[in-house]
């Protein structure tokens, strides 16, 4: 099955602030945070199913960043709902629902 990518607004401001962060700590380091995040979209746009789902969402790692993608499988759509870093309180994530 071919699966549909959506980030949702929350999930880019994530994003946004992370890239911004990186690039304050070295210029280009930013965008090498959004070539290992997209890899890892790519990687669960191929097989989103081998994550464990917890309560219907499921959570992938960004490689060489503490970050975490959270997502549900939706009707052949992938909806992210968070990238979030690991030292943050994901219950704080529940909020956002």
């Amino acid at each position: 099955m071919k699966y549909k990518l959506l980030l949702k607004a929350e999930a880019i401001k994530d994003i946004m602030d992370a890239f911004d962060w990186y690039e304050n700590e070295r210029t280009g380091l930013g965008v090498e945070f959004l070539d290992q995040l997209e890899d890892s979209c790519n990687q669960i746009l191929q097989s989103p199913n081998r994550y464990q789902a917890y309560r219907n969402q499921r959570i992938a790692i960004v490689h060489r960043f503490p970050y975490k993608i959270v997502f549900e499988i939706e009707a052949g759509i992938i909806v992210v709902y968070a990238v979030y870093h690991d030292k943050r309180n994901p219950e704080k994530l529940a909020e956002r629902e």
